[in-house]
């Protein structure tokens, strides 16, 4: 968020410009990426002002990054998966048994134009976008920020409450060592994977003269970020509550999928018409290399797309490719 802005990064003894880490992780990455592909689309966060976006792009050329074209993460996401939307979700076959928990809806769900509300996280905020999918057109109607419960604010809270734990169990506190409190907040990505598939967490505090071994339920994880969760939720509602017709569906992105108890409360704060779902972990790559052909073949204009994102009709086929890609997150109520 600070691309383009007169701010200073330090690192020890370094000091760094926001562009000018950008433009080292771009360097990092050109390795790699030319190797796979000559062709790059950048999906680029909703809130990034167009001089940032300029920005952005001038880095990344200066990187020799071999660039078709740039989009709003959300509007690529929505236009990607689009048929969800305007199609429906295809029945399980007659010849199959249904899948294990599926129920049959009390009412038809419904199809055609509608808004999809996409949340994602990052250090710097918890984001939302409501995107319109009409017949051929993603539109987005709205976007905000909330920095209070970015993924940091979710990770200190976690530090705490697990050192809390430590100084409960064996009267050490890991925030006293930096090599202890460095070494647990490494393992808290890796933590909230498991937790959001509903696994145990183990994490290891150790120092030179002690060591803790914890295991955490996925439970114990939601009540210690219980605070942020509805706040969270609370934000998401607000916002919902300003539009017209609620959303068709709400769509977390994976890391604010994986965010301690953000999905459940979020889904007790919509209406009872609104889906939530969380998206699979590649699901904003997937949808920006989607655009990449179409660049190439002129279809889109090689210009930032913040706005408006076309694309051609879909088809019942085309929701069945977009549905084996989603993952629901729980049955929605009735």
């Amino acid at each position: 968020p600070a691309v383009g802005q007169p701010r200073e990064i330090r690192a020890g003894r370094y000091t760094f410009t926001p562009d000018a880490c950008l433009e080292l992780a771009f360097n990092k990455l050109r390795g790699p990426i030319v190797e796979e592909s000559d062709s790059v689309a950048l999906a680029v966060p909703a809130n990034l002002a167009p001089n940032q976006v300029t920005r952005l792009v001038e880095i990344a050329l200066r990187a020799k990054l071999p660039l078709k074209g740039t989009a709003s993460a959300p509007l690529a996401v929505a236009a990607h998966r689009a048929a969800l939307l305007l199609v429906g979700k295809p029945a399980p076959p007659a010849d199959k048994s249904p899948p294990s928990g599926w129920v049959v809806p009390l009412r038809p769900a419904a199809t055609g134009p509608g808004a999809v509300v996409i949340v994602d996280a990052d250090e710097f905020a918890l984001s939302a976008a409501t995107i319109m999918v009409e017949r051929e057109t993603a539109r987005l109607l709205a976007h905000a920020v909330w920095p209070r419960v970015a993924v940091k604010a979710w990770k200190d809270r976690l530090l705490d409450a697990v050192s809390d734990r430590c100084v409960r169990l064996c009267r050490r506190d890991p925030r006293d060592s930096a090599d202890a409190e460095q070494s647990l907040f490494e393992q808290l990505d890796e933590a909230l994977e498991r937790s959001r598939a509903g696994q145990r967490v183990g994490l290891t505090v150790r120092t030179a003269h002690w060591y803790q071994d914890l295991m955490l339920q996925p439970e114990e994880l939601d009540g210690y970020c219980s605070g942020l969760a509805q706040a969270g939720a609370e934000a998401i509602r607000e916002m919902i509550a300003g539009q017209r017709v609620p959303p068709r569906a709400v769509w977390l992105t994976h890391a604010a999928g994986r965010l301690p108890g953000l999905g459940q409360a979020i889904q007790q704060n919509t209406p009872e018409g609104t889906a939530v779902e969380v998206l699979p972990v590649g699901a904003v790559a997937h949808a920006a290399a989607a655009l990449v052909p179409r660049w190439l073949t002129g279809d889109l204009p090689r210009t930032h797309l913040d706005a408006v994102l076309p694309y051609p009709a879909v088809s019942s086929r085309d929701a069945e490719s977009a549905a084996s890609r989603s993952a629901s997150l729980t049955p929605r109520r009735g």
